[in-house]
């Protein structure tokens, strides 16, 4: 048997954290096991659905790298398919016409002892098919029910283990509305069975529709899928993850910097045991999950965490790969302005957390004006002696041959300066440090200033010479 899988989401909102996680657990089973996976828009709600919103949803999968086998495939279009599969559960009388009006339901809920506990009672299920057909053709506004069976519902959930409904616990629910528009659960199963989808992997929140699916599946004379139910995603404060805890849209962290390698292990590590590093390869996640990996219990969602990830995998591409994906995050008055360099993407990486904190650490490096922290140029203004050492300095850089401007001679270089100055190398160190990069913290100075070039060097470190004699020029302070 080919396994196969579908992620159907509802176009109406952005594909969000826990739609994307349910669609990465339903394409790692299917790639560990050579199967299909699915795409299926559910988009019958026309008052909610939008382009934009399903091109989002696209947009959001493709990032994550998980593409789908088959679709997309709008429910919009399949509604014969539904339509057919109503008269077939008539026929079969596992479904029939309930006349009854809404306000008449209301009522008889409204004089039970405990309404909020009332479920449909079954008024129209002894009305026989001769007199429900004669009715229907008169124009008498009527719902499709589906008449659950009296032996209760159950299946073996492959996250969440044995699950069980009794009929009492149900009612006869509606797959027809009185507008002929099918219901959530009709089209669900009907698109399931045409799809010939091997394994429902979804969200908890819908183990109550599960019985009623599986109803369904009983009066098609169809085998109904294997089920598993992934435990919710909770925030910091162990609550239901939604809008009051930041982003809930993949395309939000996408736009903030977050790599999509980060994002996916991120996902998969919500979703799995999958080991203890912090990222995996593509390939090694799909080689590690399985159903037995699945975690029962709802998983934080952490964002240092994530930052923590993305830290990794930004440190660990490659520099030609960052020097293209960072430019969507330089300022647009430094598009086409200078080439990113490739050095200082060598040396910044391994210190950024996302796109945007490189591309604001590339700026000094492709720019000669740019803002200094105002802590950090109050501090170096302090020291009376900071002009004449760094005066020094420069002259010292400047003698360094072209040939030889690497950390390690730049180290040795600078470190001289300082002892002929009379001073330590780090009353040298945080100033070169702030007129390099405009702040008082950065990677290893020496391998900041072999990332930056000697003439670039020389330059900022000027610049920053005359801020300190007071002359007004170089940058103010940052914003």
């Amino acid at each position: 048997m080919t396994v196969r899988v579908r992620f159907a989401p509802s176009p109406t909102g952005n594909l969000h954290v826990g739609g994307a996680r349910t669609a990465l657990i339903n394409w790692l089973y299917a790639r560990k096991h050579g199967g299909v996976f699915i795409l299926r828009i559910e988009d019958t709600d026309e008052a909610r659905s939008t382009p934009e919103m399903t091109q989002g949803i696209l947009d959001g999968l493709s990032w994550l790298g998980i593409a789908w086998d088959e679709g997309p495939f709008y429910q919009s279009e399949r509604q014969a398919l539904y339509l057919g599969a109503v008269r077939e559960l008539l026929d079969a009388g596992h479904a029939y016409r309930c006349f009854c009006s809404k306000e008449a339901i209301e009522g008889r809920k409204a004089r039970c002892e405990k309404p909020e506990e009332w479920k449909y009672d079954g008024a129209c299920r002894a009305i026989g098919a001769e007199e429900s057909g004669r009715r229907a053709a008169e124009g008498e506004p009527f719902v499709v029910r589906c008449r659950v069976p009296e032996d209760g519902l159950e299946w073996d959930d492959v996250v969440k283990g044995p699950i069980r409904f009794e009929s009492a616990d149900l009612e006869d629910f509606v797959l027809l509305r009185t507008d002929g528009t099918p219901t959530y659960n009709l089209s669900v199963v009907c698109d399931d069975c045409d799809m010939r989808v091997t394994h429902v992997i979804r969200g908890e929140d819908h183990i109550s529709n599960t019985p009623k699916q599986l109803a369904l599946y009983e009066g098609l004379g169809a085998r109904p899928p294997v089920f598993g139910h992934l435990p919710l995603i909770l925030g910091m404060d162990k609550r239901k993850l939604s809008k009051r805890h930041g982003h809930t849209s993949v395309t939000s962290y996408r736009d903030e910097g977050i790599l999509p390698l980060a994002f996916f292990n991120f996902l998969a590590q919500l979703g799995a045991n999958l080991g203890e590093e912090p990222f995996l390869s593509v390939e090694e996640v799909v080689r590690r999950f399985d159903f037995s990996a699945l975690k029962n219990s709802p998983s934080v969602f952490d964002p240092a965490r994530l930052a923590f990830i993305n830290a990794k995998v930004i440190g660990e591409t490659s520099t030609a790969e960052l020097a293209r994906l960072v430019l969507p995050f330089m300022e647009p008055s430094l598009h086409g302005a200078a080439e990113v360099p490739s050095r200082a993407i060598s040396v910044l990486k391994t210190r950024a957390k996302d796109f945007r904190e490189l591309a604001q650490t590339l700026v000094p490096f492709m720019v000669e004006e740019f803002p200094y922290d105002e802590k950090g140029l109050a501090k170096a203004r302090k020291d009376p002696g900071a002009a004449t050492v760094l005066e020094a300095l420069c002259r010292n850089l400047e003698a360094v041959p072209n040939g030889e401007w690497n950390p390690g001679n730049l180290e040795q270089v600078l470190r001289q300066s300082a002892e002929k100055s009379g001073v330590k190398a780090g009353a040298l160190i945080h100033p070169v440090r702030l007129f390099l990069t405009g702040r008082t913290e950065s990677p290893g100075i020496f391998d900041v200033l072999w990332a930056m070039g000697k003439a670039p060097t020389l330059v900022r470190l000027r610049r920053g010479l005359g801020k300190l004699q007071g002359d007004g020029s170089g940058g103010g302070s940052a914003p």
